[in-house]
């Protein structure tokens, strides 16, 4: 049990260790301004086991403590805080020689979480008015409000449910006679007359006012309603091949969102959202295909 708590104990130490170990790194890259601090021209504050913590890299880790700090007045601070980043490297170096940023898979999940932000964060810039309208131009179905159409149908049973033929234009070809009568009587009366004396339709009981589309879609699916509501008012469907049999429709009455500057507008935060969130996997799928290609990969089969 001791043992088992040591280890506990020595992964804690190292997950903080690796935070700190991995700010060392971004900090480096990252621009920064220290000016209210000055340390003289030493490159080093410390070397730990040939690890240099290097006088910016300092610097970097006090200023981010929130804090203001003067050399002259705080000394006694500030070798405490660089008693700390020696503990601290120290730590990371020993989980590094235990290997447990791979044998244990909480480190290992921290540090890839820790990279994946650190990646997506660099150079994070705010997006322009002319790359945001361009996305949501592009993108600009996925944020139309869904439409309200009145729509009806007459379903016709194919003769043989159990033919191979089943859908195919020979299958559709053994009820042209019933087709032509239905649109006769469509034309001479009306689709709902129509509808009375031919429709076999006994499972979808459609709604017989304005409804979303996506009501429609639960039946029929994406396609046939989308072309369903691209129909010019008061028109009639060809035959539509559909579960066993053929769907005939009309369509009374659409009801489309109004898409202007204003509704852009009513938008807006959600587009700056989801443009930042593809910018960041555009950012990791880079990062990731980069390192691929500039490392050292062997694969071997399964088999």
């Amino acid at each position: 049990m001791q043992i088992l708590r040591y280890l506990n104990n020595i992964n804690i130490l190292f997950l903080l260790g690796v935070f700190l170990g991995l700010g060392l790194i971004f900090y480096e890259i990252l621009t920064f301004n220290a000016s209210n601090i000055s340390l003289g021209k030493r490159k080093a504050v410390a070397i730990v086991n040939d690890t240099i913590i290097s006088e910016d890299q300092f610097l970097k880790y006090v200023t981010n403590l929130g804090a203001s700090f003067e050399i002259d007045n705080d000394t006694e601070i500030l070798d405490l805080l660089l008693e700390r980043m020696i503990e601290e490297e120290l730590l990371v170096q020993r989980g590094i020689e235990l290997d447990l940023h791979r044998k244990d898979i909480g480190v290992r999940k921290e540090m890839i979480k820790q990279v994946i932000d650190f990646i997506i964060q660099v150079e994070n810039k705010t997006p322009s008015e002319e790359q945001i309208r361009q996305f949501y131009n592009i993108n600009q179905g996925k944020y139309i409000p869904t439409q309200n159409i009145y729509f009806d149908a007459i379903y016709i049973k194919s003769k043989n449910q159990e033919s191979v033929l089943l859908g195919t234009s020979s299958d559709q070809k053994t009820l042209d006679q019933k087709f032509i009568k239905i649109f006769k009587e469509i034309e001479t009366t009306n689709f709902a007359k129509a509808k009375d004396i031919y429709d076999e339709n006994e499972f979808y009981q459609i709604p017989k006012e304005l409804t979303n589309i996506k009501n429609c879609y639960q039946y029929f699916g994406k396609q046939i309603c989308n072309d369903l509501s691209e129909m010019e008012l008061g028109s009639v469907s060809e035959p539509i091949f559909f579960d066993k049999g053929y769907f005939i429709f009309i369509l009374y009455d659409i009801e489309k969102a109004i898409i202007d500057n204003d509704f852009f507008n009513r938008v807006k935060e959600r587009v700056v959202f989801d443009y930042n969130n593809q910018i960041d996997d555009d950012k990791l799928k880079d990062y990731l295909e980069y390192l691929k290609v500039n490392s050292d990969i062997k694969r071997y089969s399964f088999q």
